[in-house]
């Protein structure tokens, strides 16, 4: 701020009676050259910085904040301002609206830097105030020092069980000198586990590498490191993955076994060339959580469990679970595994790739460079006497006709395939070339998914919605009916990491193939008149499901429509 800004700033705060007039001089002689006019005050002690935040309520009150959740800003509105400039004038935009940017700053009057900001984006500068020490605590976590981070967890608290593939002799010379890197990939993978997520993306950008971890089905920043390290970290996840580190330009899958606190935890790794170097995914998958989880742990409604559970009690046929990617379809199929592995059972499994080796189950992983595809382990598979067979996924008409063959002849098929909805899922079949007499013969039961967020326990909030808003949305179907509903609360709690939502549950679609159905689906009927009549028998839709859990207080109607919204 130039010394007439400064000076009628330091009037205002003598005018409302937090400094005297006398004092404005001496202030002002005492400031560095460059320095904040509030920075001065802080530092000279002239005023606290709870002083400054009483001040700036009584002058823009609704534009105080004193908590900065860096999770929450967007990643595009972050790289609207240069890095720079962020930490030389200490501003952090948060939101843009059309032609508007919202900035967080310790100083919203100082006009010089909303100047500056403002040539800088084109925009109109919209400044909030947040206390001094929350924007530099802020800043701490948005662009971490590498030396400091490394110092957050003992290196004792992570164990890498294996190392795949061969180092070359640059790479050994290399990793002598890289003991912050190791540590750095150790704390990235620890702190993921520690946060229940579920996928690590490691992102590198022009001048900064992005770290981004999927909670909750969510993905959020973790944190920003400068570019140095981006060849480091990319080269140590590659050995850590038993990957070929001189290949660049292809992507490539590994994996990694790791033990932390003495939980057994596997990463699916891949790599897949950007503009700006390898952008690696790590999958999550806990070996134990799979062992332990019980189809009563999935969400299904008790009708629909009942009706689920005797499916895959039937001796033949074929079970379809339909969803994208991430919906929870392994965990199901896991689940419905464990219940029927007994030592009187064969169960023979083809993946791609094999998610968690179960005991008592005999699993192939497909290597479709050697030949050892989906269809030739079917094909091996019907020599070897099964009693239940997964296949990981039908991905082409060979693949389906062989899995519903073997359904026809006496074996309980399992197996998943991608489509939004259960009626859906059995026309997939038959856009796949397979005969719909074959289709309706073989199939017994489709279940479509998705998993929502479970609100937080500790901090949801009664969500208020007029009666013939309730109506529109099928939460009740009389004026007179009365029902609680939960939201989660804005800014959320510790206990959820501020974001209102902890933990998931599934939603489910069942389709039975009964008679009715399987007649539709051998005259060759589309999957509107499936769906119709399936509803008429009593399946209920992923939606209508979504707002069960809503009335049971466990999501809210914002999240039911942001996953599943018709």
């Amino acid at each position: 701020m130039d010394r007439e800004r400064v000076y009628r700033f330091l009037s205002l705060l003598a005018k409302t009676g937090f400094i005297k007039d006398k004092d404005i001089n001496s202030i002002i002689e005492k400031m560095e050259q460059n320095e904040d006019p509030i920075e001065a005050l802080i530092r000279l002690g002239v005023l606290s910085e709870e002083q400054i935040t009483t001040f700036f309520k009584q002058q823009i009150p609704s534009r105080v904040v004193e908590r900065i959740d860096v999770n929450s800003i967007p990643a595009e509105v972050l790289n609207i301002l240069p890095r720079n400039i962020i930490e030389k004038y200490k501003v952090i935009p948060f939101k843009v609206n059309k032609d508007r940017i919202y900035i967080y700053t310790f100083n919203p009057y100082n006009q010089d830097i909303i100047n500056e900001l403002r040539f800088i984006t084109k925009m109109q500068v919209v400044p909030y105030y947040a206390p001094l020490s929350v924007i530099v605590k802020a800043l701490e976590e948005l662009f971490p020092k590498v030396t400091e981070i490394l110092e957050e967890i003992p290196a004792a608290e992570i164990t890498i069980e294996n190392i795949g593939g061969e180092i070359s002799l640059e790479e050994a010379i290399a990793s002598a000198e890289a003991a912050p890197i190791v540590k750095l990939a150790n704390l990235i993978i620890y702190e993921a586990v520690r946060r229940g997520a579920s996928d690590i993306h490691i992102e590198p950008q022009e001048h900064r590498v992005i770290i981004r971890f999927r909670v909750d089905g969510v993905l959020r920043i973790y944190k920003d490191f400068p570019s140095s390290v981006k060849d480091g970290l990319i080269t140590r996840v590659k050995i850590m993955a038993g990957m070929d580190i001189s290949e660049k330009r292809k992507p490539q899958d590994g994996r990694i076994r790791v033990s932390i606190q003495g939980k057994k935890i596997d990463l699916r790794v891949n790599t897949v060339p950007t503009v700006y170097g390898e952008k690696i995914v790590m999958r999550i998958q806990e070996a134990e959580k799979y062992l332990k989880v019980k189809l009563e742990d999935l969400g299904f409604e008790p009708d629909e469990l009942q009706k689920y559970r005797k499916a895959i009690w039937k001796p033949w046929g074929m079970i379809l679970v339909s969803g994208p990617t991430g919906s929870g379809k392994t965990t199901t199929l896991y689940a419905s595994l464990m219940e029927r592995n007994t030592p009187d059972i064969n169960i023979m499994t083809v993946e791609d790739p094999v998610e968690v080796a179960i005991p008592g189950i005999n699993q192939v992983q497909v290597n479709e460079r050697i030949g050892l595809t989906f269809a030739n382990v079917l094909r091996a598979f019907l020599r070897q006497d099964p009693d239940i067979i997964l296949v990981g996924e039908v991905r082409d008409s060979e693949t389906a006709e062989i899995a519903i063959r073997a359904s026809l002849t006496g074996h309980l098929v399992f197996s998943t395939i991608h489509a939004n909805d259960a009626p859906t899922t059995v026309t997939r079949f038959v856009d796949m070339g397979i005969e719909p007499f074959l289709v309706g013969s073989s199939l017994i039961l489709v279940v479509a998914q998705r998993l929502i967020r479970k609100l937080c326990p500790r901090c949801k909030e009664e969500a208020k919605l007029p009666k013939d808003v309730l109506l529109q949305l099928g939460l009740i179907n009389d004026p007179s009916e009365e029902i609680t509903i939960y939201k989660a609360r804005e800014g959320g709690c510790e206990y959820c990491n501020n974001t209102g939502y902890k933990g998931r549950t599934a939603v489910h679609e069942i389709l039975e193939v009964d008679e009715d159905i399987k007649t539709l689906i051998i005259r060759g009927a589309n999957h509107d008149e499936i769906r119709k009549k399936a509803i008429e028998k009593g399946m209920r839709t992923l939606y209508q499901n979504g707002l069960i859990k809503v009335k049971r207080g466990l999501t809210s109607i914002e999240e039911v429509n942001r996953v599943l919204a018709v």
